[in-house]
């Protein structure tokens, strides 16, 4: 089966360097510590990933991680301010 997806261009970072920070942010929420990084991780990943989406014109990977990422800044902004 031959690779369809694109290698060493910006979507190929994106898509990696966001899968880091969501997977770092799931460990910071698995273990129970620093909560505020596993949301700041999670809205960078989940940032990268729309970036990606965009690129890729991938509509569902674009509304997905959007709104996660809207999601999670709200938490951010939430934490911030209270």
């Amino acid at each position: 089966m031959q690779k369809i997806t694109p290698t060493h261009d910006l979507s190929w970072y994106l898509k990696w360097i966001g899968s880091m920070f969501i997977m770092s942010g799931i460990i910071c929420r698995a273990v129970g510590v620093f909560p505020f990084y596993d949301l700041i991780s999670s809205c960078v990943g989940t940032g990268c990933l729309t970036g990606m989406a965009y690129l890729w014109h991938d509509r569902a990977l674009l509304m997905v991680n959007g709104v996660a990422c809207a999601a999670l800044m709200m938490g951010i902004l939430r934490h911030v301010t209270t």
